[in-house]
């Protein structure tokens, strides 16, 4: 048996000639699992014997012994009967060698493989023989952190925390359980952990313990998981019956299953516990109301909501339900939402009452700037006829038309020429102020060129910047730049900007003016020397009659307008306005607008 195979065939072939009659003129040969094992002189002959290797009831070869040289015939043909028997006894015996053989890999496999299952297994494993542990796997001195020589020896009692088990190891209890289950807590390491161990005895024919087998497994995870999961479940709970609205669960004919009924007087508690109808609990109703948003939730899916004045206190209440699916994705529940709306309803009333009234007013005010926008338009025209006269007669007047005038009565005419000028504007202003708020202003866009534009401006206010000595410089591209616009409302701004510029700048101040070419927009600034404006003043320059203080009213003059009109006219045009500016040093206005093909 502990030869090896293949020397164990060897020897069989080598010694097989010695047992034949003609020792000398015999071979022999095994075949085995298409393996052959022979004699060096082994040849097939005419004079051979032949017998099959039987192994578990298969063939799985046979024995050849031949005679290299013909003999006279004996009892079987060439061979005695003894020499058949003989090679028959040693395949019988052969046989049952392979045979013990095989049982012997197989168990030494199935060996192989427990210990495999054993040791990888991820619970801890341990064997023991009455009481003590004779084999542990790796798993198990994981868990417990110890070295094997420490555990192989020592009693189940130091590693498994159950008082039964305990009982039946030291003879206290002779009633032995199929297994043993339990959970305990433990320290390892310092760390505390949480076990659960398995452990199932063996028993002798006497019913008395033998030993048994332990499985030990670390559940310190699954076991936070579990108490975060009960703590998130009462955290729900909490939550639930701490919402100020009222949620029911009921089943399909209507019957409360669960809710968070606590402070609504309707029913007892006592009485809600026998699973009342939902009709009966929160609508003090005797059958549930025709059509009923509860049934309709289970025969459609969807959700329904319904509102429901209580004859009882008087309050009124909105029922919303919701559908709950199983897991054939039929309607097993229905989660019913009810909120008390009373004062909803009042807020609401009280508010449709109030939008009323301010529809009412709005109306009144659209008519109230209707007329105002007509007692401008009249205002405009009743000023502009005598205003036109004054200006004509004037200007006139200043050109000599009707004779020379001493310095003097030109100074004064210079005056009223102004002064009508102003005024014009003045009503101008007012004018776009009332239509532009409707968006009523009509524009004319064509390609204009902006540099004519700003050229144009830099020339209207000329003569107003050499009364103050102030020198105003233009830096503009010679290259022709083209946006479109309108001939009289853009060049409107320019002028203003301008005119602004000189109004806050001293006398000897330096105005420029430049534009540029910046990401498809042409960007336009005018800038000054003047006074300047504080951070806090410039968020609301924009805004209509907006100005920095009242003092600037007396010592610029200005109506604050028209800022307030050059964004208007900028942002109509698809562009941006804005301003930078330090105190007492001076002020840049920025203007971004579209470039138009040249």
């Amino acid at each position: 048996m502990h030869i090896p195979l293949k020397s164990l065939l060897k020897g069989i072939v080598n010694r097989l000639p010695s047992a034949c009659s003609y020792p000398e003129d015999a071979a022999a040969r095994i075949t085995l699992d298409n393996e052959t094992y022979q004699t060096n002189n082994f040849v097939d002959t005419p004079w051979k014997m032949t017998i099959d290797i039987i192994v578990h009831g298969k063939n799985r070869g046979y024995l050849d012994v031949v005679y290299l040289e013909e003999h006279s015939a004996d009892d079987m043909g060439h061979f005695l009967i003894e020499e058949k028997k003989l090679m028959d006894v040693i395949v019988s015996r052969l046989g049952k060698v392979l045979e013990r053989r095989n049982v012997e890999d197989a168990l030494l496999d199935s060996e192989k493989r427990y210990r495999v299952i054993f040791e990888s297994s991820p619970l801890g494993i341990f064997i023991d023989k009455k009481g003590i542990i004779t084999h542990c796997n790796r798993s198990f001195l994981k868990v417990f952190g110890l070295p094997r020589e420490e555990i192989i020896g020592a009693e189940i009692t130091d590693f498994v925390n159950d008082e039964r088990l305990e009982k039946v190891l030291f003879r206290y209890d002779q009633e032995i359980m199929p297994y043993y289950e339990t959970e305990y807590s433990a320290r390892i390491a310092g760390k505390p952990v949480h076990l659960r161990s398995y452990y199932v005895p063996h028993r002798t024919s006497q019913n008395t313990l033998e030993g048994g087998v332990c499985l030990i497994a670390d559940i310190t995870e699954s076991k936070q998981s579990e108490d975060a999961l009960q703590q998130q479940k009462e955290l729900l709970t909490s939550t639930f019956n701490a919402l100020q609205d009222l949620i029911v669960v009921v089943d399909k004919e209507l019957n409360i299953v669960t809710s968070n009924w606590r402070t609504d007087k309707l029913m007892t508690p006592e009485e809600i516990k026998f699973r009342p109808h939902c009709y009966e609990c929160f609508m003090q109703r005797d059958e549930p109301c025709d059509p009923c948003h509860v049934k309709k939730v289970f025969s459609t899916g969807d959700v329904a909501e319904t509102e429901y004045t209580s004859p009882v206190d008087g309050k009124t209440r909105e029922y919303r339900v919701f559908p709950v699916f199983g897991k054939n994705n039929d309607i097993v529940m229905a989660v019913e939402h009810i909120r008390d709306i009373t004062e909803r309803k009042r807020t609401e009333t009280a508010l449709q009452k109030s939008t009323e009234e301010l529809e009412k007013a709005y109306e009144e005010l659209q008519s109230l700037d209707k007329l105002k926008d007509e007692f401008l338009s009249n205002l405009r025209h009743e000023l502009n006829t005598p205003l036109t006269t004054i200006k004509g007669y004037s200007e006139l007047l200043q050109e000599g038309t009707f004779g020379p005038l001493n310095p003097e009565q030109k100074h004064a005419v210079d005056k009223v020429v102004n002064k009508s000028k102003r005024l014009h504007n003045l009503l101008d202003s007012l004018l776009f102020a009332s239509t532009s708020q409707g968006g009523r202003v009509k524009y004319n866009f064509e390609k204009m060129s902006l540099s004519d534009s700003l050229l144009s401006a830099a020339g209207e206010m000329s003569e107003h910047a050499k009364e103050k000595s102030i020198s105003l410089n233009s830096n503009l591209p010679s290259e022709v730049i083209f946006t479109k616009g309108d001939a009289d409302y853009l060049p409107r701004v320019f002028m203003h900007l301008v005119d602004n510029a000189i109004k806050f700048t001293p006398r000897e101040g330096t105005i420029n003016l430049g534009a540029v070419r910046e990401n498809g927009d042409v960007h336009v600034t005018v800038e000054d020397n003047g006074i300047g404006i504080s951070e806090e003043d410039l968020p609301e320059l924009f805004q209509k009659f907006h100005q920095v203080d009242s003092s600037s009213t007396r010592n610029y003059g200005g109506n604050g307008l028209g800022l307030y009109i050059c964004r208007v006219i900028i942002e109509d045009h698809g562009g941006k306005i804005w301003i930078e500016s330090e105190e007492g040093v001076g002020t840049k206005v920025h203007i971004a607008l579209p470039v138009a093909d040249q």
